[in-house]
């Protein structure tokens, strides 16, 4: 995860977002507090794990179609004035 230098604090950001609004008071009430609290944050680890890559993925699959489109325009462009 730390391997871009951005990542420390989007995953920060989505932790404390996903503990806020996320409804886990259903752990802790069934067992001990140090143990649901372990839970609670390795739910949101893994969650973070696997969201901010697909995001990224989205997020860069989508620039880099407004570019094709952009460098089709261009060619197109070109093109038609020959």
């Amino acid at each position: 995860m730390a391997k871009v230098a951005h990542m420390g604090s989007v995953e920060e950001k989505m932790t404390v977002a996903s503990k806020k609004t996320f409804n886990v008071g259903w752990i802790g009430s069934s067992g001990c507090l140090l143990h649901s609290r372990k839970i609670v944050d390795g739910i949101v680890r893994d969650i973070t794990r696997i969201a901010i890559p697909w995001w990224c993925k989205q997020t860069n699959r989508s620039v880099s179609e407004a570019s094709m489109q952009r460098a089709t325009k261009r060619k197109m462009t070109i093109l038609s004035h020959k």
